[in-house]
């Protein structure tokens, strides 16, 4: 769920897990997303999933979540 409505996709800056996540389709199981947990986050201005896209293809090194973004998902 969006915390702030400016922002629909929260980058995980984790070095272990370089991924990101799709806050309005956030899956809150015990072994899903796991948002609240993340401590190292920053967001992706651009709302829409072409402006996802670019910035994934600018970043290689994210991948989509398995869970709220498996469709971008290369793991």
């Amino acid at each position: 769920m969006r915390r702030d409505q400016r922002y629909r996709f929260l980058i995980n800056d984790n070095p272990v897990r370089l991924e990101v996540h799709d806050l309005d389709n956030e899956q809150t199981g015990p072994n899903e997303c796991q948002i609240n947990e993340i401590r190292n986050y920053r967001y992706i201005i651009d709302t829409s999933i072409n402006g996802l896209v670019n910035w994934l293809t600018a970043n290689p090194q994210y991948d989509g979540c398995a869970y709220c973004l498996s469709g971008y998902n290369t793991g």
